[in-house]
């Protein structure tokens, strides 16, 4: 009996473990790689684009067909010389052929290559969706970080809340303070109490909000580890206009955008091959069985095979006179394509540069706001330390000891969610220099 209770115990140890699955950001970025729905349906689309590339890159490939059938003639039917006879007949024919494309105006050429540019702008795009996919889960990581030390703060706020309460219980029995400050500190009690509920409730939300977007199934059991401690100092804001330079060259959705325009032009020159004459070799073979119903001029089968095969080969030229204006309109069309291109680019640079700026004075802004932050904590501390201490003496009262330990409680707050606030926006103008 007391080996298996040692195995059982073991068994729910390890099964709790288990359970109990902290990730890192690295893991939760990774993870929501491989299962995220946006980026599964980038990668079908990149699939895709490969695809229709390989279609366009095979074009050049002769194309084979074979073919046969069975007729049936009443009346006058051709025999296997081309004269016609006065008899029914059926006739069984069959063939094969082939045809290469040996020039059409370079079309093959330059849709093969808007097939190549449209493939590798949509790795682009695939590259932009893990950006923005790993942008949106270090948001809320750090939102569940931030949360997870709020309730820590709130928990230890509660725990400074009761000891103050059985202290004030304790100096009332003793008769050195008013009955009314005993309900005061039970008042504070409830209080920290409630805090501690709404912290734990951010803290599930913010889970959920993780925990969705990594296509998990549950938030039972899920964990982080918050990010190492860090200091401001170790922290550095590249220069906008670098940032900026930089993101221009090396941005996916940069680099897709030119990409397309390149795509653009390639499809220009495509829609103007169709001016072109167009050159192409064929090769066939061709063969068939006739048998007549009265049997005045039937062969044997063998004896017809042997008879009416025919080969041929040649090289077919078609020369463009007029197709009712369509080539002029599509080529046209596919300009007006070029300069719905150039116009993306440049709305694209537009939003690249807002959003760098954006980033820039956001982290400047978060920098200034953890500073000054941290130093009211600091102050706060030293100020709740001292009236702790005038309380125990009797030199302070409850109701001041209270304001003291509230405005700790704030503005610990506050200085955490301005320090991770601080390590996000860092860390997005960041991702703009990758």
């Amino acid at each position: 009996m007391k080996k298996l209770l040692i195995i059982i115990s073991i068994v729910a140890l390890s099964f709790s473990v288990r359970a109990q699955k902290v990730w890192t950001l690295e893991e939760c970025v990774d993870y929501a790689m491989e299962h995220n729905l946006t980026i599964v349906q980038s990668v079908i689309s990149q699939n895709s684009a490969e695809y229709q590339y390989k279609a366009s890159k095979n074009a050049w490939l002769p194309t084979i067909s074979a073919d046969a059938s069975q007729s049936f003639g009443f009346g006058q039917s051709p025999s296997y010389n081309g004269v016609y006879v006065s008899d029914n007949s059926a006739s069984l024919s069959f063939g094969i052929s082939a045809n290469m494309p040996l020039f059409n105006g370079l079309n093959l050429y330059h849709q093969t290559k808007a097939s190549r540019l449209e493939m590798n702008a949509s790795k682009k795009d695939l590259e932009a969706a893990k950006y923005d996919l790993k942008l949106l889960i270090m948001s809320y990581y750090m939102q569940v970080v931030f949360n997870k030390e709020l309730k820590a703060i709130a928990e230890k706020q509660l725990a400074l809340t009761e000891e103050q309460h059985s202290k004030t219980q304790q100096l009332y029995e003793l008769g050195k303070v008013a009955e009314s400050n005993v309900y005061e500190s039970a008042a504070q009690v409830a209080t920290a109490k409630s805090t501690l509920v709404q912290a734990e409730n951010s803290l599930i939300l913010s889970i959920l909000d993780i925990v969705q977007a990594l296509e998990l199934e549950s938030i039972e059991d899920f964990n982080v580890v918050s990010p190492d401690s860090f200091e401001i100092e170790d922290l550095t804001l590249p220069s906008q206009e670098a940032t900026y330079d930089f993101a221009v060259e090396h941005q996916p959705k940069m680099e897709a955008a030119n990409l397309r325009l390149e795509k653009s032009y390639s499809e220009v020159k495509a829609s103007k091959s169709s001016w072109y004459p167009s050159l192409s070799l064929f090769a066939g073979y061709s063969n068939g069985y006739y048998k007549y119903f009265s049997n005045d001029y039937n062969t044997p089968f063998d004896e017809q095979l042997q008879n009416n095969g025919r080969t041929s080969f040649g090289v077919s030229l078609r020369v463009p006179v007029f197709n009712a204006m369509q080539t002029k309109y599509r080529v046209e069309q596919t300009k007006l394509s070029i300069q719905n291109q150039e116009l993306a680019i440049s709305n694209t640079k537009k939003e690249l540069k807002k959003e760098i700026q954006q980033a820039y004075y956001n982290a400047l802004a978060a920098e200034q706001k953890y500073k000054a932050a941290d130093e009211t904590y600091q102050s706060a501390d030293i100020a709740y330390q001292y009236s702790s201490e005038s309380f125990d003496a009797g030199r302070t009262t409850l109701l001041e000891l209270n304001e003291s330990k509230n405005r700790l409680f704030k503005s610990e707050s506050e200085m955490l969610q301005a320090k991770y606030e601080y390590l996000y926006r860092v860390e997005v103008l960041n991702f703009y220099n990758q």
